[in-house]
């Protein structure tokens, strides 16, 4: 019944695609296989990343990126978690799992009208039958990382920017879940609170990374259809 409603609702109104501005979907099809996805895994400090793809400036995924978190366009998620979960199987098996997203500060949370990185997190537990935990708190307001130097100066803006709330739960898997990593600045600062407060066994998972992109043709996942 919802599917059929959602449905109607799209067809009777629809909304202009993010990207190229075709009326239909918040990302028209045409779009969506533009997107080329490459589920892999790197190294911050012996923190293990997983990413559905890789980020570059003027590329397609930038022009998603900035009304998703900037203009209230969080339909656009639901058409980026399936690379994203393909990411996460490629960093564990998706067993005993507990999503933690980075938290924004109230503020800018406010502002923004939701979360981003509770978003993705939130479709991916969805998927796999998971929990969503908000374990942190981002204590303090900071300057954006985009607008910060180098990685030294990114690692000091964060500083003490976020706190644990309640208890790490025992025997699970913490997987921190953001939109973009670069230095990894963010992600260690969250990874450095939550094991001082007793967590052990911490991995990362983001939709995209701007580390620099392998030589290689870009892996193309299958095509899944998008939720309705």
């Amino acid at each position: 019944m919802l599917k059929l409603l959602h449905t109607v609702v799209r067809f009777m109104f629809p909304v202009p695609c993010v990207s190229c501005g075709y009326l239909g979907e918040a990302l028209c099809s045409r779009c969506r296989d533009r997107l080329g996805f490459y589920p892999h895994v790197r190294s911050l400090e012996g923190l293990k990343v997983g990413s559905a793809l890789y980020f570059e400036e003027g590329d397609l995924l930038e022009r998603l990126i900035y009304p998703l978190k900037y203009s209230h366009q969080a339909d656009v998620v639901r058409f980026l978690l399936p690379p994203l979960r393909e990411a996460l199987k490629l960093l564990l098996e998706p067993s005993q799992v507990i999503l933690v997203p980075v938290p924004l500060h109230k503020k800018r949370e406010l502002e923004r009208g939701y979360n981003q990185s509770e978003l993705l997190a939130e479709g991916v537990g969805r998927a796999i039958g998971a929990p969503v935990l908000s374990l942190l708190r981002r204590v303090r307001e900071t300057e954006s990382q985009v607008k910060v130097g180098g990685r030294v100066e990114r690692l000091g803006n964060l500083a003490g920017a976020f706190e644990v709330l309640g208890r790490i739960p025992a025997g699970g898997q913490i997987v921190l879940v953001d939109d973009i990593v670069t230095t990894g600045s963010t992600l260690l600062a969250c990874a450095e609170a939550l094991r001082a407060a007793g967590a052990e066994n911490i991995v990362a998972l983001t939709l995209a990374d701007r580390n620099e992109a392998p030589p290689t043709p870009w892996q193309r996942l299958p095509q899944t259809a998008a939720p309705a």
